[in-house]
């Protein structure tokens, strides 16, 4: 039996059974609590995506050169693939090392550099089915408070999966099950360390 495929509807109808509530929710519906879904529905995905540099959600790109003559004094002028979250995560020369590109600026939707090749590292949006199954079980925890005081005005119930989710306010949302997934994601893919590329065979190679 081939497995249900996970979309908006499921996630809305895992939380609303967090909240004792019927999992009665369609894409297509038209009731009251498709209304509240649809409040708050992005501005969680885009506070939860902006948490942490999550893997799952990265992509690297090829930058597009225009042909527009930059009039800022930079040789080159790129324009920044659509469809990203938030601000560009790195800036790279090559896309084989993970050495960010330091002499560059953005304006807009375009990026300006003096080397005639650039890609950039961002975040994107990607359907629920290709999401972390940890994410989106947070995501679910987060999704039930979101809706809790929406649905049957429950102020304890709010906070209750909140703290769940995110942790406590001294933790300034860096708790919770989104805390623990930030540590695991972090210990996966390290942050760049000064001495990555400072060896002689490595450096031998791409100078």
């Amino acid at each position: 039996m081939a497995e249900q495929a996970i979309d908006k509807a499921t996630l809305v109808n895992r939380a609303l059974i967090k909240l004792g509530q019927a999992a009665t929710f369609s894409i297509d519906d038209e009731s009251h609590i498709s209304g509240k879904v649809d409040a708050v529905w992005p501005d969680l995905v885009a506070h939860c995506f902006g948490l942490h540099d999550w893997t799952f959600c990265r992509q690297t790109f090829r930058l597009t050169r225009l042909d527009l003559e930059p009039e800022n004094g930079w040789r080159y002028r790129f324009a920044l693939p659509g469809g990203r979250i938030g601000d560009t995560l790195k800036v790279l020369a090559d896309p084989r090392r993970d050495v960010p590109l330091r002499d560059f600026t953005l304006e807009g939707d375009d990026l300006f550099a003096d080397v005639d090749a650039v890609w950039v590292r961002c975040k994107v949006e990607r359907n629920p089915s290709s999401w972390d199954p940890a994410f989106r079980a947070a995501f679910t925890t987060a999704l039930a408070g979101a809706l809790a005081v929406p649905i049957q005005s429950d102020q304890d119930l709010e906070a209750t999966f909140w703290q769940q989710a995110f942790g406590t306010p001294s933790q300034g949302g860096a708790g919770g099950l989104f805390g623990r997934l930030i540590s695991q994601n972090v210990a996966s893919d390290p942050p760049d360390s000064a001495s990555r590329w400072r060896d002689p065979l490595t450096d031998a190679r791409y100078s």
